[in-house]
Parts: C-alpha cells; sequence; structure tokens
C-alpha cells in the first residue's frame, strides 16, 4: 500500500493521519516490525521525516518466527543489504571501549542483524556523531560499501541543527566556503540561517539550521568555536555547560550516493524532543 504524504511530517503522525482508528501502539509495531519502507529500504524510526509529496510503502504484518524476530528499538532510518542508517541519541556511545559494558549503538545493530538471520553479521563504522551528539550514524554491512561510503563521506551532504551562544558576526545567513580551520587545519564549506532566538536570563542564544558540503562534524563544531559561535555544551569547547545539558547539535540529515544502486538517499529525522530547551 502505497502512502503520500500530505505534509512534512514524522512517520508515526503520517501512520496516524492514514490510520486514524488504529491506537499509537499498533502503529508503532508497525514500524517496529518493518512494515514500513522508504525508496526500498526498511524504516524502524518514528522520527523519519516524510516530506510533503513523497511516499513509503505499507505491508501488512503477516506474523510468524521470522518476521517477529526482527522487531527492535534501535531507531533504524534506512535498512538494506549494504547499509543500516541510525539515529542516534545523545548519551548513547556509538562503539565500546575496552572498560565500557553498557550497549552501543554497534552491539545493538549486531545483535539485531543476528536475530534477524540467525547468525552473527559483520558490521562497519562509516560515520558516527559524538557520544554527548545526537543524529544520523551510517554503518555499512560489507567492506566494499563500507570503503566507498567512507571515501566520499567529507564530500556528502550534511545537515544539523544546532545552538549556539552569543551575537552572530556573520549575520543571520552566513556562508563559508573552503574555510581553513586555524585548529586542524582541515578544510570545511558550510551555510547556515538564524531558525531562532532563544532568551534566556543572562545570554539570547541562536538556533542554527546548517547544511554542510565539505567536512564533518567535529570541523562544523570546530568553525563555530573559532568565529566566536561556540555550540552549547560542545564536549571541547564549552565544558562548563555539559553538567546541566547535553551536546546542543544534531545531524538531523544526510544526502549521499548509494554505493551499489547509485541511486541518491536523502535522509532526514525530526530533531531530538526537548532540544531547544537549554538549561543553566
Amino acid at each position: 500500500m502505497k502512502i503520500t504524504a500530505k505534509e512534512d511530517c514524522n512517520l508515526l503522525k503520517l501512520l496516524g493521519t492514514t490510520f486514524p482508528e488504529t491506537s499509537v501502539t499498533k502503529l508503532k509495531k508497525m514500524i517496529m516490525y518493518g512494515c514500513i519502507s522508504y525508496k526500498g529500504a526498511t524504516i524502524k524510526s518514528l522520527e523519519m521525516l516524510i516530506r510533503k509529496g513523497e511516499s513509503i510503502e505499507y505491508t501488512k504484518y503477516s506474523g510468524g518466527k521470522g518476521v517477529s524476530k526482527q522487531k527492535t528499538d534501535l531507531p533504524i532510518i534506512f535498512e538494506d543489504r549494504n547499509l543500516i542508517v541510525v539515529n542516534k541519541s545523545c548519551g548513547v556511545k556509538f562503539a565500546s571501549e575496552v572498560s565500557y559494558k553498557g550497549k552501543t549503538i554497534c552491539s545493538m545493530t549486531k545483535s539485531y542483524l543476528k536475530r534477524k538471520y540467525g547468525d552473527a553479521q559483520s558490521v562497519f563504522p562509516v560515520c558516527q556523531v559524538g557520544d554527548y551528539d545526537s543524529g544520523l550514524c551510517v554503518l555499512a554491512r560489507d567492506k566494499r560499501s563500507a570503503a566507498a561510503i567512507s571515501a566520499i563521506w567529507n564530500k556528502i551532504t550534511k545537515q544539523y541543527v544546532c545552538i549556539v551562544r552569543n551575537d552572530l558576526l556573520k549575520g543571520e545567513n552566513g556562508r563559508f566556503n573552503n574555510y581553513i580551520l586555524k585548529g586542524s587545519g582541515r578544510i570545511v564549506s558550510l551555510k547556515y540561517r538564524l531558525a531562532e532566538q532563544i532568551s534566556l536570563k543572562d545570554e539570547s542564544l541562536s538556533v542554527l539550521e546548517v547544511i554542510q558540503t565539505e567536512g564533518n562534524m567535529k570541523d562544523c563544531r570546530e568553525l563555530f568555536n573559532e568565529i566566536g559561535n561556540p555550540i552549547v555544551a560542545d564536549c571541547d569547547f564549552d565544558r562548563a555547560a555539559m553538567s546541566n545539558n547535553f551536546s546542543k547539535i544534531c545531524m538531523n540529515g544526510i544526502s549521499f550516493r548509494h554505493p551499489a544502486t547509485g541511486r541518491v538517499i536523502s535522509l532526514e529525522i525530526a530533531e531530538p524532543r526537548g532540544f531547544r530547551t537549554v538549561n543553566q
């Protein structure tokens, strides 16, 4: 069944509009059991953004042991035989350290694939956001796909929402082309626009929507710090605010060419709930 969005909305809201008599619990199960696909790939995240005019495919849940094993709380944005894209929350580790025994994005992905296919599956990290950051992470299921995406990652278009301190010296709309970072020497290209001003007791903060065409998230964070607008609770440049806040940057969109099919994949998610609340 093809479902076309009449307005920009997340996946859960789109299903609720399409099936108004179905409970939220059942709608969530549709997603968790892999009943929804987008551009041929399975989606298992409530927060996947579907733009007006875009379509998803709904396949009725048929039950069975094999299908039930695919249930997962891992917020999968995109899944096919080559890639898995996951929405990582603030505070969740991407990969484990020697002394860390908790769950990570990598361990949860491996566990999910093992349940689904019955034996251990390989996972190759391609792109990740920091432990204190949130947003889209890309994992490959084979070495060839991992190498192909990794080789072009710095040129892939990335989208962020972030909250920065101090007045915007570059104005409400800023652009940086081939900006050379003073700290790392890396090259960054991005543009931003002011989405909202947040007034606190002692200062005013700016919510920015950022499109980056060269560099990675760390480069983006470093650039804003260099121009005098550090990201709130940044683990490198605003550590004093970390006691009361998670890092206020989220990678909420990416666009890239699929390494196997050549098809352009554009994915976007909603910002985390409560993201624009800043504690002092």
